[in-house]
């Protein structure tokens, strides 16, 4: 029921946008809002588990079972001790320690895109609203270093659509699509945040909503 109420609610605030000719940049707003919400359900969404009240900001940032599931997925486990240590520093509110360690297993593996990746993501949540230059740069090496894994551009995606970059964001997973292997578990959670992209860009455009 849960991914039937995300597609509905979708489907509608798509056409609500679209069919009520909001003024652009206010729809532009809206649907970054939209997109936003949408993937963070479809990435770590588990729409089979009972709710819970939600964490606040103060308290933390709690990493999702889901989420971890599908960054060892896509990246590989070769840093679980320190990833967990830097999760566990997100969710006391302290997004300067997990930034602090994920440097520090950059300096152990230098050459680790993975590790670039981590590094990359917890600079982007400890930087707010802006990606700064240091996350990019993380990114970039982590790209540079294994230019055929899907994992970095795509957790560069998802940095730049947490700073209102939606276009990148839609490039930057694409290109992680196209790195995916045929076989891999994960590649459809990929190809739905693709999707997901396609849709939100081509409604901030003005093109209608796609019809069944």
């Amino acid at each position: 029921m849960g991914w039937l109420a995300l597609a509905l609610v979708g489907a509608a605030a798509g056409a609500a946008l679209w069919l009520g000719r909001m003024p652009r940049g206010l729809a532009a707003i809206a649907a970054a809002a939209l997109m936003l919400g949408a993937t963070g359900y479809a990435l770590q969404g588990r729409p089979r588990l009972a709710g819970q009240p939600a964490t606040s900001a103060a308290q933390g940032l709690t990493i999702e079972p889901g989420m971890v599931a599908f960054r060892s997925a896509i990246l590989g486990d070769a840093h679980r001790a320190p990833w967990s240590l830097a999760d566990a520093a997100l969710a006391r509110g302290d997004a300067r320690e997990s930034v602090a360690i994920l440097i520090d297993t950059v300096r152990r593996a230098p050459r680790d895109a993975s590790a670039w990746t981590a590094l990359g993501t917890g600079l982007a949540i400890h930087d707010g609203q802006q990606l700064s230059p240091s996350a990019r740069f993380a990114f970039a090496q982590a790209i540079r270093l294994d230019p055929h894994a899907p994992g970095p551009p795509f957790f560069l995606g998802l940095a730049l659509l947490n700073s209102g970059e939606l276009e990148p964001a839609r490039t930057a997973w694409h290109r992680a699509l196209a790195l995916v292997p045929a076989d891999a578990p994960y590649r459809d959670d990929v190809a739905t945040r693709v999707l997901m992209a396609d849709r939100f860009i081509a409604m901030m455009a003005g093109t209608p909503p796609s019809r069944p």
